[in-house]
């Protein structure tokens, strides 16, 4: 498990870009070379690694930049675009190695419209990750929810707010799952795609019902209700979007078509070029 990777240390956006064009120029960066690029103590620069290992845009074991990690430094170098944040958060909740994030994303909020910071960590401890009084299931938990009211983490996509007046202390308040309106039909189509590739290559058609209900899909990941699904997939299906999938949805089919057979990450450089 990593519970605790962290170290307490939460998702800021300016120090994991600020890394990764450092890894660019040197992939093979000391500890104590990454604390000096990026003026931080050896406790904050082993969790920003850990970060960009956990976010997928760093292989740490090999010590060099994954293909997405160069993608978003050519495309968006200071990780700002809201199609990156999106993209952010499925590399995290698609990722069942970030325990807390993948869960609280695929088992916990689908079934939530409202909930609090100790619900959400009774769930986690009710699926034997550790003890609800655990400290660093506790920062885990808190990080999660502060990623997603932080400007400089991942606020601006909304995706969950703070139910009536904003108290300091995270655990003290109410969290509501608000419905992603500003989600680019973009990494919706990455987040299938990739599921695709990683767990099913040969795979030609899926299901409307497999997109929204299995763990690591967009409709899982990003909390969508059938009929907005339905929406952007209409859009995916047109030539708009460049077909990149055929979709029927009458007579009792719901059926989508996998159309598209290149790399995923070409489907995240159409949105990226066309600034979608």
């Amino acid at each position: 498990m990593s519970i605790g990777f962290s170290k307490t240390f939460g998702f800021e956006r300016e120090i994991l870009s600020k890394a990764l064009k450092e890894f660019e120029k040197n992939p093979i960066l000391s500890r104590s070379e990454v604390m000096s690029k990026l003026g931080v103590g050896g406790q904050k620069a082993e969790a920003t690694v850990l970060w960009l290992g956990k976010l997928g845009l760093r292989n740490n074991k090999e010590r060099c930049l994954t293909t997405l990690g160069s993608f978003l430094l050519k495309y968006d170098p200071y990780l700002q675009r809201n199609t990156t944040l999106w993209l952010l958060h499925y590399q995290l909740a698609s990722n069942p190695d970030a325990e807390v994030w993948y869960l609280l994303t695929n088992k916990f909020l689908p079934n939530q419209s409202n909930f609090t910071f100790d619900s959400a960590i009774q769930f986690l401890a009710s699926k034997g990750i550790r003890t609800s009084s655990d400290k660093h299931l506790r920062a885990d938990v808190s990080i999660f929810l502060r990623s997603f009211i932080s400007e400089s983490a991942l606020g601006e996509t909304e995706f969950i707010k703070i139910q009536g007046e904003a108290k300091r202390n995270v655990a003290q308040n109410r969290f509501y799952k608000n419905p992603p309106l500003n989600l680019s039909p973009y990494p919706v189509a990455y987040a299938i795609f990739d599921q695709k590739m990683k767990k099913f290559p040969n795979l030609t058609t899926v299901t409307i019902d497999e997109l929204l209900t299995e763990d690591g899909n967009a409709g899982r990941v990003f909390s969508l209700t059938r009929r907005r699904l339905e929406e952007i997939l209409r859009l995916l299906s047109s030539h708009q979007f460049g077909h990149l999938i055929d979709l029927s949805t009458t007579a009792g089919l719901d059926q989508v078509g996998l159309r598209f057979r290149e790399q995923p990450i070409e489907i995240l450089e159409m949105g990226y070029i066309n600034k979608f």
